[in-house]
């Protein structure tokens, strides 16, 4: 991602007391045409998140939970008439110091993720929900009833070897 991002709210990671914060974000007008650019969605008409942000006792780690809802309009891949959507997705993220070698991880299915690297001593809480919402969007939206045109059965044009089957003549 270049630039600016379209939904930033910082949290100073030094801000954090032993009690968990909670910290509810809602994206203006602004910040949601530019997630529906970012998205390429018709609109977003609305995104809240409610987050838990929380110091993970014992450790170094800072842990962000809760919840996201967004209304967002999209285009049929059939029609390209207008499909509304509501999402709602659970944010569970840990944050951790950053490492800055550049040694290999292994990951395993069976382990939990290692954690985010904290940059800056910040966290960037609108793009987590930002993040969140960018992997809940149908990637394939469908109006009801919308249907891909077909050819009339019987009707399927040439078969899609001939033009190989022709080749194979020709010799």
């Amino acid at each position: 991602m270049l630039g600016q991002p379209e939904f930033t709210k910082i949290l100073q990671v030094e801000t954090l007391g032993e009690a968990a914060k909670r910290i509810r974000l809602e994206a203006n007008d602004t910040e949601r045409t530019a997630l529906a650019e970012r998205f390429e969605l018709r609109s977003v008409d609305s995104l809240v998140s409610d987050l838990i942000v929380e110091r993970i006792k014992g450790s170094e780690l800072i842990r962000v939970r809760g919840r996201i809802s967004a209304e967002i309009v999209q285009s049929c891949v059939v029609s390209g008439e207008a499909v509304a959507s509501t999402i709602e997705e659970t944010v569970d993220e840990r944050f951790g110091p950053s490492d800055e070698t550049d040694a290999e991880i292994d990951l395993s299915l069976e382990e939990e993720d290692p954690p985010e690297p904290i940059e800056n001593g910040e966290i960037d809480l609108g793009e987590i929900v930002a993040q969140y919402l960018g992997v809940a969007i149908d990637p394939y939206p469908r109006k009801p009833g919308a249907v891909f045109a077909s050819a009339p059965v019987g009707d399927s044009g040439p078969h899609p070897f001939a033009a190989l089957a022709a080749l194979k003549k020709d010799k």
